[in-house]
């Protein structure tokens, strides 16, 4: 009964969003309404009322900090909407791809990769969720599209959730960064596949299915490779860029006496606020000196609650750099970007709501020990079979967290002291725990909420959630049965 209780916050929230077609916001809610009944009825997992505003306060620290890129994110949309930015990149990449099946390819495993690698927090989904919009799929294929490039997760935000996960583990970052790209060998396989036939069905999947074998085995034996002879942090980068340019190389087009003049900013001025986020992040984090002065000039910190944002370090802030410059880039009339900014302010509102009822909801799982308790019971429960729990623990915690580093605070000891005391190598459980918690955050309701809010779908997360979760799910599974025959 206990261990029903623990799961009713979680169950109740996806049930709503699944099955009954509520909102983000509605589920949040009501998961965080079950966790505060619980703890307050159930003695197993009673918390005093200020443990109760402990763990509801850190869940709206970190709601600030995904709240802070959709802001930055959605600034920067409005902007390259408004300018012509978007339509004018997306003629130029339909012109230098007619394929769509290799243009869909290169945008979901090379350029989602890329930029997720350099910056995290769901950067992919903002840059590319638009340029399918552009290139003209309905706003929830769109969405679906835009996380499905949420398949190289382990290397984002140049791989601190990898890093966090080895120091937690006691095992090396190159080694878990090895480990785990043929761990997610599956899920980009699946995400490729699910990229095209989204694209032009079944018929475009066969045709198209070899260039997105090769893609996805270059881009696994680079994350691979790249980790082990330059590091994790780098070898996402790396191998989002190599595949964008194999996926070029692949489809490229032989007519080039044709260009499109339609009106609307150059080709140079529609990629610079893209290229200008992309030098901004990469010198912010690859200068030393820069970086440790960013990360300390200006900042929220809050110590009792083990919680740290650095304000212009933070990814959210260049890309409101980013959407501030571009617009006497593309030269956008002051009046314009009056008339968006209040409809842009409401869909952030409506976006970090929804994420704040699920974070919130699963601090206070985590604080009452409710987390905690489902893990312990399932292993006790499976006993020699645990090496298929160790994908679903730690896709549990990307699922609630969105975040691989989040995943990997809440499990990794967890899943280390279940290795040590079963006989299991900790190595390969690290990279299991790594690699799901990190591969489920495209079907959470964080990433799921960013791509609504960028699509247009606020309020419509079900239809998003729904078969993100599936791929998710398959994707645990892969991980399970790789892990077992490993093992």
């Amino acid at each position: 009964m206990h261990l029903l209780l623990a799961s009713g916050p979680l169950a109740v929230s996806v049930l709503l969003i699944l099955f009954f077609r509520q909102s983000a916001i509605r589920a949040g809610s009501a998961g965080l309404a079950v966790a505060l009944l619980t703890v307050w009825l159930v003695d197993a997992f009673h918390l005093r009322p200020d443990a109760v505003g402990a763990a509801i306060g850190h869940g709206l620290l970190i709601t600030l900090n995904v709240a802070y890129v959709l802001a930055g994110g959605i600034a920067l949309y409005q902007v390259l909407q408004a300018g012509g930015a978007l339509a004018v990149i997306a003629r130029r990449l339909a012109d230098a791809l007619p394929d769509p099946g290799r243009r869909t390819l290169v945008l979901v495993l090379g350029l989602s990769v890329f930029f997720e690698s350099a910056t995290g927090f769901g950067i992919g989904i903002v840059v590319t969720a638009p340029l399918f919009l552009a290139l003209g799929f309905d706003p929830r294929r769109a969405a679906l599209l835009a996380l499905l490039g949420q398949c190289a997760v382990p290397w984002g935000a140049l791989s601190i959730g990898t890093i966090l996960g080895a120091e937690l583990f006691g095992v090396p970052a190159a080694q878990q960064g090895v480990l785990a790209a043929p761990l997610s060998l599956p899920l980009i396989l699946v995400c490729g596949g699910a990229a095209l036939w989204l694209t032009g069905g079944v018929a475009l999947l066969r045709r198209r299915a070899i260039d997105m074998t090769v893609l996805a085995l270059l881009l696994c034996g680079i994350l691979a490779a790249g980790s082990h002879f330059i590091g994790v942090e780098l070898a996402g980068c790396l191998a989002g860029l190599a595949v964008a340019a194999m996926g070029l190389l692949l489809g490229r087009s032989k007519q080039t006496g044709q260009q499109n003049a339609a009106a609307g900013p150059s080709l140079l001025q529609a990629i610079s606020p893209l290229a200008l986020l992309l030098v901004l992040l990469l010198l912010t984090r690859l200068i030393g000196p820069l970086q440790v002065w960013l990360q300390s000039a200006a900042q929220i910190d809050v110590p009792t609650l083990g919680f740290r944002l650095p304000m212009l370090y933070h990814p959210g802030f260049w890309l409101f750099v980013a959407a501030i410059l571009s617009v006497p880039i593309l030269q956008i009339p002051m009046p314009r970007i009056a008339s968006i900014a209040l409809p842009a302010a409401r869909q952030w509102l409506i976006a970090s709501a929804a994420i704040a009822g699920f974070i919130c909801f699963s601090q206070v799982m985590l604080a009452a020990g409710m987390i905690q308790a489902l893990a312990v019971a399932t292993a006790a429960a499976v006993g020699p079979l645990y090496p298929l729990l160790v994908p679903v623990i730690g896709g549990a915690g990307g699922f609630l967290t969105a975040s691989n580093a989040g995943s990997n605070a809440m499990f990794a000891s967890f899943q280390k002291a279940s290795a040590v005391a079963l006989g299991l190598p900790v190595d390969i459980v690290a990279a299991a725990q790594n690699a799901a918690g990190a591969n489920v955050t495209l079907a959470s309701p964080g990433r799921v909420v960013l791509a609504a809010s960028v699509t247009g779908l606020t309020g419509q997360e079900g239809t998003l959630m729904r078969p993100a979760l599936a791929v998710a799910v398959a994707n645990v599974a892969a991980i399970a049965v790789v892990l077992w025959f490993w093992l």
